[in-house]
């Protein structure tokens, strides 16, 4: 007989961390981004799929994590034992309006106002994370609409 079978099913180990002030266990192996979706604690996220492996990309879901130089991806960052992440500090709120800013520099749309309105992921994260104003006012490349947006007696 197995010692799985003798002792019951194995469990997972815990990892014990704070996030924003609450102590939280959760299973070894769990991202930060999942641990503070458990606490409630709402993270811009942009290219993350729950079906892929986080890859941290869009670098949308910075936070801050205390001994460690810079922020870091919520989304690809395993929690660790003793590990304190602040989501809401200053420096992952900055550093996550400049990363929404940068992605928004040569956005072919003039977000937050453009034709996905309401149906836009990029135009919601500007919404409820940006920082509401750009310094870039460069012209934004321009494409030819699928469907006209005015019809021709507008023109």
């Amino acid at each position: 007989m197995s010692a799985q079978k003798e002792n019951g099913p194995e469990k997972t180990p815990m990892v014990n961390l704070t996030i924003d002030g609450t102590p939280i266990s959760v299973p070894k192996g769990t991202t930060v981004y999942t641990a503070t979706k458990k606490l409630g604690i709402d993270i811009p996220i942009f290219c993350y799929q729950d079906r892929m492996p986080p890859f941290g990309a869009c670098r949308v879901c910075l936070v801050e994590v205390e001994k460690m130089a810079k922020p870091q991806t919520s989304c690809s960052l395993e929690a660790t034992e003793g590990m304190v992440v602040h989501t809401h500090s200053n420096k992952a709120v900055e550093e996550r309006e400049r990363i929404l800013e940068f992605l928004l520099i040569n956005h072919p749309l003039d977000c937050p106002i453009c034709d996905r309105g309401g149906e836009c992921p990029l135009q919601d994260q500007a919404i409820r994370f940006g920082p509401g104003q750009s310094r870039f006012y460069e012209e934004k490349r321009h494409f030819k609409k699928a469907h006209p947006l005015r019809s021709s007696a507008d023109a």
